[in-house]
């Protein structure tokens, strides 16, 4: 059987005591689901080509965002290094920016 979820909606703004917990609770799941850190692997270097290639263009983020049919948001938090992304979605930017994969020798 499964659990129903029923949806809350706020009245108004936390209470000091409220947001020390939030503040509380995301501190504890931080420490323990740490953000991955950048490794040395073959997707770490494609992720930075991907990022290197965004720069370089001489469209603007927004432009190649559209293009390319994802969030300017998810191409911003990616950029900063904020976010990774989906293979899907860097499929979607490399073909934006006209880029193909190729085997290195």
């Amino acid at each position: 059987m499964s659990k129903k979820i029923e949806r809350v909606f706020r009245e108004g703004r936390l209470s000091a005591e409220e947001v020390a917990r939030d503040e509380e609770v995301r501190r504890k799941v931080q420490a323990e689901f740490p953000p991955a850190a950048p490794s040395g692997s073959a997707s770490g270097r494609l992720s930075q080509a991907l990022r290197d290639a965004l720069r370089a263009s001489d469209k603007s983020m927004y432009q190649i965002a559209q293009d390319a049919g994802v969030s300017q948001i998810v191409v911003s938090r990616f950029l900063s290094g904020e976010r990774d992304i989906r293979m899907a979605t860097a499929d979607k930017l490399a073909e934006a920016l006209g880029l193909k994969l190729a085997k290195a020798s």
